[in-house]
């Protein structure tokens, strides 16, 4: 009985091992998922270093396996690397993009782009994460390692880069679609022909910028 309990914490250990202490590989081949997950854990720690190196291992383990790609693209954006988060983001789907979590990668996009000030990309990039939203089943899209960012914050970024790129109109829009999908009752109609007007919309988004900071 005793021995069965030594093999027993022994193999305990092995899986611990490999699962919670990034420093104790030893002999143990974890497969690319396994890699990956690991690299959430630490993301979702904010310990974003040991996961681009965890994100790292799990894409030389295997250069097609989407979610590697996703962890390494958001982990740079937060080591504030954005044009790394594009490259990584951007070398996947030149490669596929059949996966079941492809609206992480425009959404991440989408930051990472806006970071960088291009907005026509970023844009871009917002505009293509609503075209495959599916409407019924990720309406209410979020960011499943942090449920904090969500499509509210694509939208933003949508709206921020309209006004950059002079399309007031449409900033305006995306504007009252954030008011109206966060529940609340305003409506913008400014008159965005006039520096008042415009002065009133980047009020807006600055206000919209806090509030789903704080939420």
């Amino acid at each position: 009985m005793m021995n069965i309990l030594k093999n027993s914490f022994v193999t305990l250990g092995l899986g611990f091992c490999l699962v919670f202490i990034p420093n104790c590989r030893g002999n143990i081949i974890a497969t690319e998922e396994e890699l990956a997950d690991y690299g959430w854990v630490m993301y979702e720690e904010h310990n974003f270093l040991d996961a681009r190196e965890w994100f790292g291992d799990a894409i030389k383990k295997d250069s097609l396996y989407d979610d590697s790609y996703n962890g390494m693209g958001w982990t740079m954006g937060h080591l504030r690397q954005a044009d790394s988060s594009v490259h990584y983001f951007e070398k996947f789907l030149a490669m596929d993009t059949s996966f079941s979590n492809i609206l992480d990668f425009y959404a991440g996009l989408s930051f990472a782009y806006n970071a960088l000030g291009k907005n026509i990309e970023a844009r871009t990039s917002c505009n293509i994460f609503f075209g495959k939203q599916n409407p019924i089943l990720d309406q209410d899209w979020e960011f499943s390692h942090n449920k904090k960012i969500n499509y509210l914050d694509v939208r933003l970024i949508l709206a921020i880069s309209e006004f950059r790129l002079g399309f007031f109109e449409n900033c305006q829009d995306s504007i009252n679609k954030i008011y109206t999908d966060s529940g609340s009752s305003t409506i913008v109609d400014e008159d965005y022909t006039t520096v008042t007007g415009r002065t009133a919309l980047a009020a807006h988004l600055a206000a919209l910028q806090d509030q789903l900071q704080n939420s």
